[in-house]
């Protein structure tokens, strides 16, 4: 009998080495959540484009915080038992092998909602326009991808009255009209940049009482002066030597390479929206006779315009692709928006972007295998494609971009609106 407890000790002792636990596990279930917080954020973009289609109101939700457990209790105990018997007789003996162990994880996170004064007022801010000089996370994505979510609308202005105004509305008729016009500021280099501003601060001060003076100016103003947010520029002022105090600031705006400009367009835009930075380039691939003529045909006498263009609020953006989504999902789908190739903007080693591909493509109740985001919406199914021929996983990432731009301090509430364990 002292062999079968012997035994039974040493498998509890196996039993009881066999319950450390695993170092991978608390890897595997974080990686778990990981995934699953992701398929959250997706869906919930994919949502609220969904609902801007139906023109409903749009609505946000963020996981501020997780938090995980992860516990293995074991226990294990012999008990022997020995019955009363004559001392004479082999005292029969009873063991009884107790093992119990539990295994307990979980997580506990916080789901906030983003209905808030504080969110809601960066959301429907307009953009700023240094954003259209951002590269984005995706390092390939092409221009004409962001500005056509970025930008609302184009205007040509001349003698301070509108030429015309050019919609980014799938669903106008002259759609056609606001590509083109795109595509072709694509192609004389669109971009934002930083122009410096002097305002002049006060009347100009004679030398002689410029150095007499400086003993009484405060602190800040030399602290400016040395940080260059300031400067004295030296004018003729009466005849006499004197320096002007100025205020530099940079204010940014939209332009196009002066080179290129001049290339395609002629005179057609004034010097204002000619870029700072303009160097010259080989002479491009693409021309586009047919707009210019087209234009001048309808504007004969227009020339240096000014370019204005119009951005969009992120809340703005997600109401451009709901009407992108109502365009693929009208008809034939002849009206689906999509991004064309240019020498001057895709890579030329790179095959995907050599033919049009739609900006953003939703598949309406149909099984779509290992989709990117996957809502049910008033009874209908969307999707979004791992692998299809389109830009719309691009368009997620450059969309989460824009929503966590807009999570401003206090977007988030300190108290959320629903724990769930």
């Amino acid at each position: 009998m002292k062999i079968r407890t012997l035994v039974t000790i040493g498998i509890l002792g196996l039993n009881s080495g066999c319950t450390s636990i695993n170092s991978t596990s608390f890897s595997d279930m974080s990686s778990a959540y990981r995934e699953v917080v992701e398929r959250y954020s997706n869906d919930n973009i994919l949502l609220n484009v969904v609902r801007s289609s139906k023109n409903m109101p749009l609505s946000f939700l963020d996981i501020p915080s997780v938090i995980g457990t992860g516990s293995v209790l074991s226990s294990a105990g012999v008990t022997s038992y020995q019955a009363g018997v004559p001392s004479s007789s082999l005292p029969p003996t009873s063991t009884t092998a107790n093992v119990g162990l539990a295994v307990n994880n979980g997580f506990t996170f916080t789901q906030a909602s983003l209905d808030n004064a504080q969110f809601m007022q960066s959301f429907l801010k307009e953009i700023p326009l240094s954003v259209l000089g951002l590269k984005g996370t995706e390092r390939l994505l092409p221009r004409a991808v962001s500005y056509t979510l970025l930008i609302e609308s184009i205007e040509l202005r001349s003698d301070n009255s509108l030429v015309h105004r050019f919609n980014n509305d799938p669903l106008d008729p002259n759609y056609q009209e606001f590509q083109n016009l795109l595509y072709l500021l694509i192609e004389v280099g669109l971009t934002a940049e930083n122009k410096k501003i002097k305002t002049p601060l006060g009347p100009p001060i004679d030398k002689r009482l410029l150095t007499k003076s400086l003993d009484s100016w405060g602190s800040s103003t030399v602290d400016n002066l040395a940080k260059g947010v300031i400067s004295f520029e030296k004018v003729n002022a009466h005849n006499s030597d004197a320096y002007q105090l100025v205020r530099k600031d940079f204010r940014p705006r939209v332009c196009v390479n002066e080179a290129l400009a001049k290339e395609l367009l002629g005179n057609l835009l004034s010097s204002e929206a000619y870029c700072t930075d303009s160097p010259k380039f080989p002479k491009t691939d693409f021309n586009y006779p047919n707009v210019i003529k087209s234009f001048r045909e309808h504007y004969p006498n227009a020339k240096n315009m000014e370019l204005v263009i119009g951005i969009r609020s992120p809340g703005n953006v997600f109401d451009f692709l709901g009407a992108v989504l109502n365009a693929q999902l009208m008809n034939d789908g002849s009206k689906m928006v999509m991004i064309k190739p240019s020498l001057s903007v895709f890579d030329s080693y790179n095959e995907r972007y050599k033919n049009a591909q739609p900006l953003f493509k939703i598949y309406k109740d149909q099984s779509v295998v290992n989709p990117v985001a996957t809502v049910k919406y008033k009874g209908v199914t969307y999707s979004i494609a791992d692998d299809d021929d389109s830009y719309s996983k691009d368009v997620m990432v450059f969309m989460s971009t824009l929503v966590t731009i807009a999570k401003i301090p206090g977007a988030i509430p300190s108290s959320p609106a629903v724990i769930v364990r």
